[in-house]
């Protein structure tokens, strides 16, 4: 298990055209080797890989990498909106919107460039109240034609727990649901990821799910929050148990990366984003050390 953060840390700009490029650099500066190539700017339309010469971009942040020794070892791939959230079946950044569709694959080619194992998806539910087998079904019709791209090019699909919103169970907020879709696949390109956040929203103890995943655990997203709102602050600034978490981790002989998944530098002055993310790598380090 190797420390980890998504490249959204230092992604400032939306109009700025190297804006992987740079924020690669900057969080390799501060100590991180190991990354998550976050993705969910494309749906916002907001990165420099959309355009025709993504191919030759993605390179350069290969390359770039490679140099600064840096792994990719996840992505975050688009994700679709709660179902109560949509406005109709096709809304934009919905699992049956066109451009959604279209940045979903060029996101999955990115992954494969950059030599990610495991690009994190979020589960899909097909109507406002949850059928485990029907969902799954659900699920297999929107993912299928993605998996077969991207274990054509050595991607592993991740599926991540979800949290109920708008006071509505929500499909795969638990391990039960996402154990299903995993195991209904029986593939080595399919897993589960594990967002401690969303754990924290709907579990007093998330460990015994995390127990319950075992080795269908392949990723992670690492943040925190006070049990109601997805803050994804830092480690020990909510109510996660984190001592526990880490136990739990080494207790199922987890084999991927702790990553952190965290919105801390959104509103952070631009004067205080670097003493921001040396502090991250900090509570890292600690947890780690636990």
């Amino acid at each position: 298990m190797r420390l980890s953060t998504m490249t959204n840390l230092f992604y400032e700009d939306r109009e700025d055209q190297k804006n992987f490029l740079n924020s690669v650099r900057r969080t390799a500066a501060v100590g991180f080797k190991v990354m998550d190539f976050c993705m969910c700017p494309f749906q916002r339309h907001e990165t420099e890989l959309l355009g025709d010469d993504w191919e030759a971009k993605t390179y350069e942040i290969a390359n770039e990498a490679a140099r600064l020794g840096v792994e990719f070892s996840q992505s975050h791939l688009p994700y679709p909106k709660p179902l109560t959230r949509r406005k109709t079946a096709a809304d934009e950044g919905c699992e049956k919107n066109e451009f959604f569709m279209w940045a979903t694959e060029r996101a999955i080619r990115v992954s494969g460039i950059l030599g990610v194992k495991w690009a994190i998806v979020h589960p899909v539910q097909k109507s406002a109240d949850v059928d485990t087998e029907r969902d799954v079904a659900y699920n297999h019709v929107i993912y299928d034609k993605y998996l077969t791209l991207a274990s054509s090019l050595g991607v592993g699909l991740a599926f991540e727990n979800m949290a109920d919103v708008d006071n509505k169970r929500r499909f795969a907020a638990t391990a039960p649901d996402l154990c299903a879709i995993v195991d209904s696949y029986n593939s080595e390109y399919v897993g589960a990821c594990w967002d401690f956040g969303h754990g924290n929203r709907v579990f007093a103890d998330q460990c015994a799910q995390v127990r319950m995943l075992g080795d269908r655990l392949k990723a992670t997203h690492v943040d925190d929050n006070v049990g109601k709102d997805d803050l994804h602050i830092i480690p020990f600034m909510g109510t996660a148990k984190w001592p526990e978490i880490m136990k739990t981790l080494r207790e199922i002989n987890y084999g991927g990366d702790f990553n952190f998944e965290l919105a801390s530098c959104k509103r952070m002055p631009p004067e205080l984003k670097q003493a921001t993310v040396e502090y991250i790598y900090k509570v890292g380090q600690y947890l780690m050390s636990l």
